[in-house]
């Protein structure tokens, strides 16, 4: 309460204390005396107020009995009574004196007082002292010292805990001095009691103290006790009533905040706005309007506005500005959008630091277009936020380069700023000679590419479906199930209703359509298949069955006999680990996951993948194959597959050199051959896949890349090993950070003074400096966090938009310009972007000159 009542702000949260100024504080000296006068007063009261209270819960009666009987027996109390109240009351007096006389300086934090007064450093003086702040005068000239060089004020900018005593002519550390009173800093004398006053060698003394653990510690002191009094100070907060508005502003506004209310939700679900004949006598006259029209049964302001609108429709009447018109849903569209990209590019402003990621797609109208999304850190929170889409006439490396820089320059983005890029595999994209991502690193080194996680992911499944010619075989089968069911209606109304006759309490499902670009349809694909197996194979024996035969009786033929043993067996094997894998690529799509995250999530599909790969599990799978196939009437091969077949080489050639290989080897039974041949396989070219995609970079990327995951590994900082020296040395040097010892000792203090929710990522070591407010304690690594979790992950948000352009631009709705479509398609992305009504209004009024007073 006290912090509350001489302050709003917190100074070190603003980054430095306020400023005190020559002579006698005479702008803040009143208000703050004033106000630790009342303090003082409110003290003393305290001291009599005990004595009081006995008193007043005493009945008057028993006042008055004790008191006669006082007078009549001459009891009177004892020294010895009297003496530890007497003197704790003299002691309160003391320090309220030197409260007292403090404030009536001109510099009542100046460290030399502490000495001259001999001040104790109890919790009222630490508290006036944090109130008032660092003694930091701004005087004219300072006093020069034997080598003419003296204190200088430009110092306190970049050191907010920074002192000089005029009394002393020395600078002092105002954390160090009030919070540094252990033991084993009792020696560090210099920047506590002494003063440092040598000015050659100021700048480097202030350096190396910045750096130090001590004061480090005692920053992390200061500001736990400053958050104490900013709780108490927010428990209080300021009521402040608006002026009440004229009355047809007032009215226009509610009128037009309506509207923007149907057209916010009309815009973020994607509906069409208007149809062809939007008259009276029309049974349709768009979403917009008919919406419209059902407010106004509900709600009284509407329905008076079109009351109003009718009334004055007559002929020789003024027409009244209805705010309905087709223009008026465009400028209210155009301003709901400007109100959403103006919180966007504020966000981007305070922050600096973003990451690019772009993607192309063809609409419905046959039209190239590009979205782009950005990736920032603001607030100690990872966001991914919709910019624009906007039409490209070609995907070329160099017509693109030159839509990024016209699109940062519309929106006021500087390309010195961009962090990071994430795009697909493309060669116009990721193109290491003429591709985006290196004409933008030819601007910006800083710039770094990451590959989209997820769909490297997607690219080691679909080489691991490539691993051996049974994995081949089986997703083939699969791909034409689904086109033999799906491409007839009249097949697919039989495979229905053999499901529901099979499964009459389950409801029926669909075969799944594989894609190599769709990350999610393999592991849907096969769960489906595993369910529904047995109805695929009745509905193929009715189709033989028919009499006479359908013309499709060849193809379902083929089919069935082509579901063997081989495809179960390859059904349990992928089924399980697709599951994984999906789980994983769920994850790698979510708009806050990070780097460090991502990595954690790949390590987790390898280790799956390495338990997997046992003799144990595999029995398992082979069993579990064996009683599905034993279910629907099919039984494992009796031969090893292939090897019946095997010319035999003649034994003069079987050992040479030159055709002795692993596929010599002689299989004994099925199931060693399908462990060695197909399982194996599989898991291991997954395996490879997943190494060689998320770890095996060798470039200058993959190396800041690692050095930046260093920084999330606790283990790193306890002793700093060789790994994170040399790790903090490459980030210095990439990102021209010139304190490497200081990040070092930022990394050491913040791991041993915090412990981030598990499991450890920069999102969690974000939140932990923004629920401890100490980005101004440790700034080189909250910079480095920042800058790790500005880095893209994957383009799931730029696909995203891209199933929204299918709902805004249809077959019906192909005529919406460029800027119309960007506007409605960030009204539908980005739907938790707060939007200000008020400022709305205040938009649309200002887009042209309105009739109407708004």
């Amino acid at each position: 309460m006290l912090h509350s009542s001489l302050s709003g702000k917190s100074d070190f949260q603003l980054g430095k204390p306020e400023k005190l100024h020559q002579p006698g504080l005479q702008d803040g000296d009143s208000v703050i005396n004033s106000k630790w006068r009342v303090i003082v007063q409110m003290r003393r009261m305290e001291g009599g107020s005990e004595a009081k209270t006995e008193s007043q819960a005493e009945p008057r009666e028993n006042v008055e009995e004790r008191t006669r009987q006082e007078k009549e027996t001459g009891v009177r109390k004892s020294e010895s009574e009297t003496e530890p109240r007497e003197e704790e009351s003299e002691a309160s007096e003391a320090i309220e004196r030197t409260l007292s006389n403090l404030l009536g300086l001109a510099h009542p934090t100046d460290p030399a007082h502490v000495m001259q007064f001999h001040i104790q450093y109890d919790e009222a003086f630490i508290q006036m002292c944090d109130n008032i702040g660092p003694c930091q005068p701004v005087l004219s000239s300072y006093p020069k010292n034997e080598e003419g060089r003296s204190f200088q004020k430009k110092w306190y900018e970049k050191n907010p805990w920074l002192e000089y005593s005029p009394t002393a002519d020395a600078m002092f550390c105002f954390s160090s001095r009030l919070f540094l009173n252990d033991e084993k800093y009792t020696s560090r004398r210099t920047w506590k009691t002494e003063g440092f006053s040598r000015w050659r060698r100021a700048l480097e003394r202030i350096k190396e103290h910045s750096a130090s653990e001590p004061h480090m510690c005692s920053m992390v002191r200061w500001n736990s006790f400053k958050k104490k009094t900013l709780e108490a100070a927010f428990e209080v907060a300021d009521q402040v009533s608006q002026a009440a508005k004229d009355k047809e502003r007032e009215r226009n506004r509610d009128i037009l905040s309506r509207l923007i209310d149907i057209t916010l939700y009309l815009a973020r679900q994607g509906t069409p706005f208007r149809e062809d004949d939007e008259t009276l006598s029309s049974q349709n006259q768009g979403n917009f309007l008919e919406l419209v029209e059902l407010f106004s049964k509900y709600d009284s302001v509407i329905k008076l506005h079109l009351d109003a609108i009718k009334e004055r429709q007559g002929p020789g009447k003024r027409p009244l500005v209805s705010l309905l018109s087709n223009r008026s849903q465009n400028d209210i569209i155009k301003a709901l959008a400007t109100s959403v990209r103006r919180v966007i590019q504020t966000e981007m402003q305070e922050c600096e630091t973003f990451s690019i990621m772009m993607d192309e797609t063809t609409d419905v109208s046959h039209t190239e277009q590009v979205s782009f999304v950005v990736r920032y850190v603001h607030n100690m929170e990872i966001k991914e936020r919709f910019l624009q889409v906007c039409n490209v006439e070609s995907t070329t490396g160099d017509a693109l380069e030159k839509l990024v820089i016209a699109l940062l320059k519309e929106n006021n983005l500087k390309i010195d700023n961009i962090r990071g890029q994430g795009y697909d595999g493309a060669a116009n994209m990721s193109g290491r000679f003429k591709g985006l991502q290196s004409r933008i690193q030819k601007k910006n080194p800083k710039a770094l590419y990451v590959h989209c996680q997820a769909h490297c992911l997607n690219l080691v499944l679909v080489e691991s479906a490539k691993s051996n010619m049974c994995f081949v075989s089986f997703f083939n089968l699969i791909e034409k199930l689904y086109t033999f069911v799906a491409n007839s209606s009249k097949r697919h109304s039989a495979f229905i209703k053999m499901q529901e006759k099979l499964y009459p309490k389950q409801r029926p499902l669909e075969l799944q359509k594989l894609s190599d670009t769709r990350r999610a349809c393999r592991e849907a694909a096969l769960k489906t298949m595993r369910k529904i197996l047995p109805a695929v194979m009745q509905f193929l024996e009715e189709i033989l069955q028919q009499d006479p035969p359908d013309s499709s009786a060849g193809d379902a033929t083929i089919l069935l006999k082509s579901i063997n043993f081989e495809l179960i067996l390859c059904l349990e094997i992928s089924r399980p680990i697709f599951q994984v894998t999906a789980t994983a690529s769920d994850a790698l799509q979510k708009k806050d996951i990070d780097l460090a995250a991502a990595y954690k999530i790949v390590d987790g599909v390898l280790q799956s993948l390495d338990h997997s790969r046992t003799e144990e599990e595999f029995e398992k799978m082979y069993e579990q194959a064996r009683e599905k196939a034993a279910s629907v009437g099919l039984d494992p091969p009796s031969e090893v597959p292939g090897q019946a077949r095997r010319r035999r080489v003649p034994a003069k050639f079987k050992f040479a050199a030159t055709t002795a290989t692993a596929d010599d080897h002689a299989f004994t039974t099925p199931q060693e051959y399908y462990r060695v041949k197909v399982f194996y396989v599989f898991v291991v070219t997954m395996t490879q896949e997943l190494l060689r995609r998320f770890k095996g970079g060798d470039n200058s990327t993959w190396e800041i890349l690692n050095a930046l995951h260093t920084l999330t590994v606790q283990e790193n900082w306890k002793i700093i090993s060789t790994e994170a020296h040399q790790a903090v040395k490459k980030l210095c040097q990439f990102y021209d950070i010139e304190e490497e010892y200081k990040l070092q000792t930022e990394l050491k203090v913040f791991h041993a003074s915090y412990t981030c929710p598990p499991p450890v990522s920069v999102a969690s070591m974000l939140s932990v400096v923004k629920e401890n407010n100490v980005h101004l304690i440790f700034p080189n690594m909250t910079e480095l966090l920042k800058t790790y979790g500005t880095l893209p992950v994957s383009t799931a948000t730029v696909e995203r938009s891209f199933s929204k352009l299918k709902l805004v631009k249809n077959k019906l709705c192909t005529l919406c310009s460029e800027e119309r479509l960007s506007d409605l398609l960030l009204l539908a992305v980005e739907k938790d972007v707060p939007v200000n009504h008020s400022d709305v209004i205040d938009i649309f009024r200002d887009m042209a000159n309105r009739k109407l007073l708004l």
